[in-house]
Order: C-alpha cells, then sequence, then structure tokens
C-alpha cells in the first residue's frame, strides 16, 4: 500500500512537469483587438449588463467560445474571468484546446478567477497537454488560485524548471504566492522559493520579484534558517521594487545581522519606498534595538518615511518612552506626523496612569478645537480612543449637543471609527473597572445612533463591528429591525458599500449560517461604443493638484465602461477640487470621494473589467471597490507594485507623467483640476 502511494503521489507531481511529451500547437498571428468591431461591442455589453437579479448572461458569453474569430473567443473568455461564474468551467475547459495560444492563456485566467475546486483539475489536465510557455505559465497561477492542498503540494516538491525557462519560472512562483494570497502555506513551498528563488543568482529578475513578495506578504513564516542567504540577497539587490519586499523576508529573519544589515539599508538606500519597507520590518526585532533609527526615520526627508516611523511608534513603541513621543509632537512641524505621535503617546500609557493620559486628552483636545483641517481632526479623534474615558467627548464630536453646529462627513466618519476602537480595545475593561458594562451598554446607544443617522460613513463603519463576532454584539442587540429600516432609506447604487455592510450585521445578529446571496438592484453603466471609439486609442487624462501635475494613459480596450465612466465624470468637472482622501506609504493615493472620506459614491456603478493587466509597476491607476461589480468614481494611484491585487481591481490607467507627483501627495491634497488631454 505504501508503494501504490508513493506512485500515485508522483503521477501527480508529473502534472506538473515541464516535459510531458505533449503535442506542439502550431503558432498564430498575435491577436489584435479592434473596439470598433460588433461582435467585440457585443460581448463587452454584455459583460457590462446585470439582469434583475444582478446576473451576467453567462450562457450568451459561453456562444462566443466557439466562433471562428479568434479574438471573439478571446474577449468571451476575459468577459467570463470577470464575471467568475461557475457553470462556465465546461465552456473554458474545452476553450483550453483553443489553438490559439493567448485565447488558452486567457481561458487559463477564467478559470483560476472562478475560483472553483473544479477548475484546478481542469487546469492540470491542460498543463499536462500544452507545450506552449506562456500558456503552461498562466496555468500555474490559475492552479494556485483555484487548487486544493493536493496541488499545492505537488508544485512545491515536482522537479525545477530550468533557469531558462523564465515564464514557467514566473508562473511557479505567482502559484505559490496565489495559493498564499488564499493562506494556503507548504513548508516545502516556502523552502523552494528560499532555494529555487531566492538564493539562485540567476534566476530570472520577475520570478524573483514574485518570490520577494512571498516573503513578504505571507504571515508566521520563520525564515531564521535563511538569515545568511537574505542579508546577501539584500545586500546585492539593485532593483527597488525587489528590495523593498526582499528587507521584510529578512527582518522576519530575527536575527542581529539581519538587524544590522537593514540598518545599513536604511541609511544607505535613497528610495523612500525601501526606507519605509524597513521600518515596517522593524516591528519582527525588539523596540529597544530599534529605537534609534526610529527616531531618525522621523524626521526624514519623506514624509512618507516620516509617517511610517510614527505609526510604528503608535503600535510598537515603549510606555517608558511615551512621555517622549509627547515631547517630540509638541515640536514636530508635520501636522499628520505630530498627531500620530500623539497617539503613540496614548496607546504606549499604561492603562493606571489615567492623569498622565488626561493631560495628553486635554492637549488634543486644545488642538481639535484650534484646527481647520477636517483630516488632522480626524486623526485627533483618532488619537483620542486610545483612552477610554474619551468616550463622550468622541460621542459629542460627531453627535453636538448644539443643532446649529455643523459636522463634517470626515470628522463623523473618523469620529465613529474612533468610537469603535474604543470599545474594541482591551484597555477598556482596564481603565473602566466596574464600569465597563454601563460604558458598553451607552456606547451600543450611540452606535445605534450611528445608525439611524443616515451619515453612510458611520452606517458602514459601526454595522462592520457589529457584523464582527469578535465583538460579541449578538446580545446587545437582539431586536435588530433598526440596521433594517436604515438599509431601506440608502440610495443605490451610490450606498452600495453601506448597504454591504448593513446586511452582514443582519446575517450575523439573524443567526443566518450563510451570507445573504440577494443582490440589491443596482443599474451599471452602459458603453457608449462611439463615445469610446472617439477618445482614440491612447487618451490621456491630466490632474493638477497642489504638488504638480500627474497624467495617466487610458486603457478603454481592457476597461471600456471604466474609462467611459471615469471621462464622463471628468468632462463633467466632478473630480475638480476632490481630494486624496487616502495616502498609505508605498502602497497607493486614493482619491475622488464626493464626502472625502472613502465613504462617498457615485450615482452609477460600474461593473468588474479584469483583465490581463497587472499590478506589476508602480502608477498602475484602479477602480476602489468593496467588492466586484461595485466600482464607482473613487480610484487609486499605486507608489509600488502591488500584485496582491491582481484580478481584484479593475485597472484602466498608467501614470505617464508626474509619478514623482504621485510620491509627494499626502493626505487631504486637493485635485484642483481634472482634464482629458490629446
Amino acid at each position: 500500500m505504501k508503494a501504490i502511494k508513493i506512485l500515485l503521489f508522483l503521477s501527480m507531481s508529473a502534472l506538473f512537469l515541464f516535459s510531458c511529451g505533449s503535442k506542439q500547437l502550431s503558432k498564430k498571428d498575435p491577436i489584435v483587438i479592434n473596439t470598433e468591431d460588433a461582435v467585440i461591442q457585443q460581448i463587452l455589453n454584455i459583460r457590462s449588463k446585470r439582469n434583475a437579479n444582478g446576473e451576467a448572461n453567462t450562457e450568451a458569453l459561453k456562444t462566443f467560445l466557439t466562433v471562428d474569430n479568434a479574438g471573439h473567443r478571446y474577449m468571451a473568455a476575459l468577459a467570463l474571468a470577470s464575471i467568475q461564474d461557475s457553470s462556465a468551467l465546461e465552456a473554458l475547459s474545452d476553450a483550453l484546446r483553443d489553438p490559439y495560444d493567448e485565447v488558452r492563456r486567457v481561458a487559463a485566467f477564467a478559470l483560476g478567477q472562478s475560483k472553483s475546486i473544479a477548475a484546478a483539475k481542469i487546469l492540470s489536465e491542460a498543463f499536462r497537454e500544452d507545450s506552449v510557455k506562456i500558456v503552461q505559465a498562466a496555468i500555474l497561477e490559475a492552479v494556485g488560485r483555484c487548487g486544493t492542498e493536493k496541488e499545492l503540494k505537488s508544485l512545491c516538491v515536482s522537479q525545477p524548471y530550468p533557469v531558462q525557462d523564465s515564464l514557467l519560472q514566473e508562473g511557479l512562483a505567482l502559484a505559490l504566492y496565489r495559493f498564499a494570497q488564499r493562506k494556503m502555506v507548504q513548508p516545502e513551498g516556502t523552502e523552494r522559493i528560499m532555494k529555487d528563488f531566492i538564493s539562485n543568482a540567476f534566476m530570472p529578475a520577475r520570478a524573483r520579484f514574485v518570490a520577494a513578495n512571498y516573503l513578504a506578504r505571507v504571515p508566521n513564516l520563520d525564515l531564521s534558517p535563511y538569515e545568511n542567504i537574505l542579508i546577501n540577497t539584500v545586500e546585492a539587490e539593485k532593483d527597488p521594487n525587489i528590495l523593498m519586499f526582499l528587507v521584510i523576508g529578512l527582518a522576519k529573519t530575527k536575527g542581529l545581522n539581519a538587524l544590522k544589515t537593514l540598518e545599513n539599508t536604511f541609511n544607505t538606500h535613497k528610495d523612500y519606498r525601501v526606507r519605509c519597507q524597513v521600518i515596517r520590518g522593524l516591528n519582527y526585532f525588539p523596540y529597544d534595538s530599534s529605537r534609534a533609527l526610529i527616531e531618525e526615520a522621523l524626521y526624514d526627508t519623506s514624509v512618507h518615511v516620516r509617517v511610517t516611523a510614527a505609526d510604528y511608534l503608535v503600535a510598537f513603541g515603549n510606555s517608558k518612552d511615551a512621555v517622549k513621543y509627547f515631547e517630540l509632537s509638541e515640536k514636530h512641524p508635520h501636522w499628520l506626523v505630530r498627531t500620530r505621535l500623539l497617539a503613540a503617546a496614548m496607546s504606549n500609557t499604561e492603562y493606571y496612569k489615567g492623569q498622565q493620559k488626561s493631560y495628553y486628552s486635554t492637549k488634543l483636545i486644545e488642538r481639535y478645537a484650534k484646527c481647520e483641517n477636517e483630516y488632522e481632526k480626524g486623526e485627533i479623534l483618532a488619537a483620542l480612543s486610545h483612552f477610554s474615558w474619551n468616550y463622550r467627548i468622541l460621542t459629542d464630536a460627531i453627535f453636538p449637543k448644539s443643532d446649529t453646529v455643523i459636522i463634517s462627513p470626515i470628522v463623523k466618519s473618523s469620529g465613529g471609527q474612533a468610537l469603535v476602537n474604543l470599545y474594541t480595545s482591551s484597555n477598556l475593561e482596564k481603565e473602566m473597572n466596574f464600569s465597563t458594562a454601563r460604558i458598553r451598554e451607552e456606547l451600543h446607544q450611540v452606535f445605534r445612533k450611528c445608525i439611524e443617522s443616515g451619515d453612510v460613513g458611520m452606517m458602514a463603519i459601526v454595522a462592520e463591528a457589529i457584523a464582527d463576532e469578535k465583538n460579541n454584539m449578538k446580545v446587545a442587540f437582539p431586536e435588530y429591525s433598526f440596521l433594517k429600516e436604515a438599509q431601506k432609506k440608502l440610495t443605490l447604487p451610490r450606498d452600495i458599500e453601506t448597504y454591504i455592510f448593513l446586511q452582514n450585521a443582519i446575517d450575523y445578529l439573524a443567526g443566518s449560517k450563510t451570507k445573504t446571496k440577494e443582490k440589491p438592484k443596482v443599474n451599471f453603466v452602459e458603453i457608449d461604443w462611439h463615445f469610446i471609439n472617439a477618445l482614440g486609442p491612447k487618451p490621456r487624462i491630466a490632474i493638477e493638484t497642489e504638488r504638480g501635475r500627474i497624467v495617466m494613459e487610458l486603457f478603454p480596450k481592457e476597461a471600456p465602461a471604466t474609462v467611459m465612466q471615469f471621462v464622463h465624470l471628468v468632462k463633467a468637472g466632478y473630480y475638480n477640487n476632490k481630494r486624496f482622501h487616502r495616502v498609505v506609504p508605498n502602497f497607493v493615493a486614493q482619491g475622488g470621494c464626493p464626502r472625502g472620506d472613502g465613504w462617498g459614491g457615485f450615482d452609477v456603478n460600474v461593473v468588474s473589467e479584469f483583465s490581463m493587466l497587472r499590478y506589476t509597476e508602480a502608477g498602475r491607476v484602479g477602480m476602489a471597490s468593496a467588492g466586484k461589480d461595485t466600482e464607482s468614481a473613487q480610484f487609486f494611484i499605486t507608489h509600488a507594485p502591488a500584485i496582491h491585487l491582481d484580478g481584484n481591481y479593475t485597472i484602466f490607467a498608467q501614470v505617464v507623467e508626474g509619478m514623482d507627483v504621485v510620491h509627494r501627495l499626502e493626505i487631504g491634497d486637493r485635485m484642483t483640476k481634472v482634464e482629458l488631454i490629446r
């Protein structure tokens, strides 16, 4: 029996070996997509429409997989990758035998996007039958998106591909990474990432890039055995797009020599993104060993490094230095760093030092009263949440006693989040002691008031907290009709994100074991092809900001509905004077919210338009969303590669001028003018 099991295991591993003796399919001319083609327009129109039940016409798209025109088959498979309907698996399986490489490649992508276990078997068989590397690479990655532990194990132990097979190497690395994104990790897979990709100097850069992402993003990896390898790799790496992820992997070794290498990298590397990542890696080391570098980073030439350092102190600071954080905040010139240093002083002061926390709170309240920057006010409220006795101050900030006081949406959502943070803090019971039950009940009433307020930001934030079973609010809200009433008053599709959070809270309180399958009725944009084709093949948008000009090239072929909606909004002047409400150092700058806090939407939604484009470079422009088919008006620009977003967020443009401006954007920066240019 043992011998039989070994043979079965080896046969499964063989599915992923390069030399399978498979047939060589003939090469064809490249597929050219023309948006003036009436059939392609029809396919993309089907992708952009939903019936009364919120469902796409999958059956209609499947018929295009069998037509004579390869471009039409390609676009049908690509449309199915966005729709993600498992009923298309059989049709996509047939498409994996298409004579055109690109059709097979996109069919593999669509099967992976289905996230169906059944798709993994189809893909494994197709890998064995195909011999075109670009297709095999796509199949490997797709297996990572939908496969089981069995397929993962096979990938971990299969024979290595020749180094010169760069496409297969990248495909294998992506497969292991996509499995890891789904929280499926094998020690053998990590060992393979290290030995075959990281420590191999001849490995193609794109494969090493993916492997570095694996090391950075997979939680709970024990990389201590690889400290020397990673030190050498970090010291030799010249590409910041790889190095910024490698330094996190090195930090996970937790070694003394690793720390010295990180410090040297911080002090010598010019790219602020690498320095931000070094700071984030310091949480793997004792605070005392990192204190000096963090204090230096608070005055870095890059504001993003300064903010990242302050964030580190909020999360990982030390109670012995709480007073020092306060002193640093008193003289720091930047408002965001200053406020987060105060938050660090509050969060790191022991719960029993109420008098000290009260003093910090007083200082914060004084700043709040004088402050005119709504984003700074929001940050102050977040800082105040680190002391439980501020619950009434936070409540008064969002529900003032005077009806004449106007509270901005930014302050409302920030205050609502601050109250949730206070409620869920481990300090609440320590600081409130015997008053905890009474305070919790009072906060429950405030949370209900937030839901009934009609403010979609506060409603969504509180609803998300209610739906989180760790917060145990089911007892607090045995009667939850107020959630349903609040949901009825929302305007769709504008408030779709809040609608979803409320539904999750309703399901939790109702004891639903599965999420509600019924989808809200939403209007999606219809593609105006005359408008799209009039834009030309490479239309551009210029964004004038307070820090300079950003120019981005749109992708009408890949995301026509998104591009059309975006250009319409630009021409209507919608984005003029909108702000970048969210800036995450070395990740994204996000803007376009009508409220200015990220909780606002537009009156029409756009379906998700996933393509073969990836977040493999800085300056990708994607649509913000609360899930598939919830895109509206908010967009983001990436500071760095972000391949964890692939296949989940529509890419509709690329920054071609002004990346230096993107890197300088800060929270609250205004888009003074946005226009279409030729």
